[in-house]
């Protein structure tokens, strides 16, 4: 579990520090910095994931889920996987549900991801502003954005020359 922050004092002159004040506010908030909360999942699964949804839906809401508590300020999200498409020129679009609202949007954070019927790499990294102190939920998600196939995200099923390990993770930052 990583270290809680505690909101700095402001010293004044003839204040007696204790050693429970130099505990919070060196040793616990050094130690917040050095391992802020972070969550993290990297995939090694049966099967590869498929989807034919022309909406956001969850890759996969148990394993491609992440829980963090925060302090409050900002949090970077990273994904980076490879997909494919069943057919020619279809196309694929990424977002993250944070809370149960998407944080990309309209068409989500990365999309017209042109995946051809051969693996290919897609990636984003996302910076989430001013989020509130507290417990939060992040949920990877995509659908099909040119109506075309089905989109295929690798996820370490021991498949021939395309046995990759997708990553999503989250850290607060600020």
């Amino acid at each position: 579990m990583s270290p809680v922050w505690h909101t700095p004092l402001t010293w004044q002159v003839d204040q007696l520090v204790t050693e429970a004040d130099l505990n919070s506010q060196l040793r616990d908030n050094l130690g917040f910095l050095k391992d802020p909360p972070t969550a993290f999942v990297s995939l090694d699964e049966e099967r590869d994931y498929v989807t034919s949804s022309n909406s956001f839906v969850d890759v996969d809401r148990e394993r491609l889920a992440l829980s963090l508590t925060t302090a409050g300020g900002d949090l970077l999200v990273v994904f980076f996987g490879m997909v494919k498409n069943s057919a020619r020129d279809g196309g694929g679009s990424f977002d993250v549900a944070l809370d149960g609202s998407r944080i990309g949007k309209d068409d989500g954070l990365i999309g017209s991801v042109i995946v051809l019927t051969q693996w290919q790499p897609v990636s984003f990294c996302a910076l989430v502003r001013d989020l509130a102190a507290g417990q939060h939920n992040l949920h990877l998600q995509w659908k099909r954005s040119h109506g075309k196939g089905a989109i295929y995200l690798s996820a370490g099923a021991d498949t021939s020359f395309a046995d990759y390990h997708p990553q999503f993770w989250a850290r607060e930052i600020s």
